[in-house]
């Protein structure tokens, strides 16, 4: 059960620190959150308050049409295991408010999409507030973004300016991960639903990042994933208000497509040559980290395809299913990460505030959700 002697006394104190929503609706929104993440209906947490807030009233609660009053907030805290302080916590970052990337022809239900959103906001906004404890600071990407983008030439040439800047030249990049968290991006993964890829945003004090599916196996589709999200995060605000949502993915694949193989270097393997073998392709895949569809796509964009022999590959895929796991199968072999947010390193964190006296042990059990006495027992340092 959750101690809330130590953080209702900070009631009124974060009612009058709400920025941009309203208390009510803050409270509205965390609430049905809190509920939504424990599985439970309002019939149900109801029941945990034992009946003593009703489901009609958890209802109007959860529309922002009253607000509880400190008893109730004290049996919905309790019933939701969650402190008094998290109904009133500013949103560092809000799913509702970006778009998660679904693959192709995914059939994801709304509930399981709601129950992914929950599972992104949480463990997001917890590695942002202990971050925020110790006090890390993070560099906003400083890069030329176009006004106003629409055409595919604008996203390569952002892909060739990130590369300058970043000081990769037209090298293959190891693992993208590490180069993006290098470079400030905050890089989580999550397991979700099938189907489900990636999500990027911006958090509280203009903290880029991105939430990528555990799920994704193949090591080339995971890369291009990491960039097509950083596609997102430099170009969202940029594209032509005209452009459909399919336009908009479109322009991020051939982000990623520059990304993470480079035109002059496809120009200077292939440019000259008429024919070209798939099985020349294997080398390029397993140097710079990318499948062959991915290649094949930008040999129609620079012109070394044309139509019709790009559109040949794609039936000589969909007719013959032992040359279609040939060209899917993933041939990269990516180092190890070394920066991951893993609730081991969580922990650590949670720990280093705590060692630094920059939380107490209470708060340190409220973040990792165990008692003070694991706290203690743990808290040593020299």
């Amino acid at each position: 059960m959750v101690d809330n002697s130590k953080y209702f006394c900070n009631f009124v104190a974060y009612q009058t620190t709400l920025c941009k929503m309203e208390a009510k609706e803050l409270f509205a929104k965390r609430l049905k959150q809190a509920r939504q993440k424990a599985g439970l209906s309002m019939d149900a947490l109801s029941a945990k308050t034992g009946k003593e807030v009703s489901k009609q009233t958890i209802s109007k609660y959860e529309a922002g049409k009253t607000m509880a009053g400190s008893p109730i907030l004290i049996k919905l805290s309790q019933a939701l295991n969650v402190p008094i302080d998290y109904f009133f916590r500013p949103y560092s970052f809000d799913t509702s408010e970006v778009e998660i990337s679904f693959r192709k022809k995914a059939c994801v239900k709304a509930k399981d999409q709601t129950l992914l959103k929950i599972k992104i906001q949480d463990k997001v906004e917890r590695f942002i507030e202990i971050e925020t404890i110790l006090g890390n600071k993070y560099n906003k990407i400083q890069l030329n973004v176009p006004a106003q983008i629409s055409l595919p030439i604008q996203m390569i040439t952002l892909a060739k300016e990130v590369r300058r800047e970043w000081g990769i030249g037209i090298s293959p990049i190891p693992n993208v991960k590490n180069l993006l968290m290098d470079h400030s991006i905050k890089v989580f993964e999550i397991d979700g639903p099938d189907g489900f890829d990636g999500i990027s945003g911006v958090a509280s004090d203009n903290i880029p990042l991105m939430v990528i599916s555990t799920n994704i196996r193949n090591i080339e589709r995971r890369r291009f994933t990491q960039m097509h999200e950083l596609a997102h995060l430099l170009a969202n605000a940029s594209f032509d208000k005209g452009l459909s949502k399919h336009d908009k993915e479109k322009l991020c694949d051939a982000f990623a497509s520059e990304m993470l193989l480079p035109s002059e270097v496809i120009e200077n393997e292939f440019g000259s040559k008429s024919k070209i073998s798939v099985h020349e392709l294997k080398r390029i895949q397993k140097i710079y980290g990318i499948s062959i569809d991915a290649i094949a796509y930008s040999f129609k964009r620079l012109g070394i395809l044309n139509e019709n022999r790009h559109r040949g590959y794609y039936i000589k895929k969909n007719i013959d299913p032992k040359f279609k796991a040939w060209v899917e199968k993933s041939r990269y072999i990516e180092p190890l990460s070394t920066k991951d947010y893993d609730e081991d390193f969580y922990e650590g964190l949670v720990y280093s505030a705590v060692s630094q006296e920059l939380i107490s042990k209470s708060k340190a059990a409220q973040l990792l959700n165990t008692s003070v006495t694991d706290v203690e027992s743990k808290s040593y340092s020299f």
